[in-house]
């Protein structure tokens, strides 16, 4: 799969690296970028196949949300250290593919499981049943920014060591 494109977001430089090292042998690494803007501008003129992004929450969502307005068959994994279910279901309602928990044990091998997931055609006949879990807890919010978008691609959820949300 050294073929798949991926763009590498982090804002601590260290797992920036360690992520970068880590994968590049299995895929092509287009860029790391430390900040959300810097990722917005590379995501557009380095088109990825796959976006792979851990920015603080709220950094984080912004730049999911652009990205998914900019580039809508984008595949973006989220990394996180929040385990809460409402938190995965936001990032994949505002256009994530997958989230996953940092702290989860084989962390890089997850990651190449879920890009090889992705990229699978019968991923893209499985969006419809991808969509249920998120749309059913965000219908519950009133606020209407933190539905699904119809281009949403949601996969996986991974709340941490031993405990899955399997979205799909």
């Amino acid at each position: 799969m050294k073929n798949v494109r991926l763009l590498i977001a982090d804002n601590n430089p260290q797992k920036l690296q360690f992520l970068s090292n880590s994968l590049s042998d299995d895929f092509c690494i287009v860029a790391t970028v430390s900040d959300g803007k810097a990722l917005i501008a590379a995501a557009v003129a380095l088109e990825p196949h796959i976006i792979i992004t851990d920015m603080p929450t709220e950094t984080g969502l912004i730049a999911v949300r652009q990205l998914e307005a900019l580039m809508p068959d984008i595949k973006i994994i989220v990394l996180t250290d929040q385990e809460e279910l409402e938190f995965a279901a936001e990032t994949i309602g505002a256009g994530a593919s997958a989230v996953l928990i940092k702290e989860t044990p084989d962390l890089c091998g997850k990651i190449k499981a879920i890009v090889r997931d992705l990229l699978t055609p019968t991923s893209m006949n499985e969006l419809d049943s991808a969509r249920r879990l998120p749309q059913q807890v965000l219908n519950e919010r009133s606020d209407e920014e933190h539905r699904p978008s119809p281009h949403a691609a949601p996969r996986h959820a991974v709340a941490g060591p031993g405990r899955r949300w399997d979205l799909a």
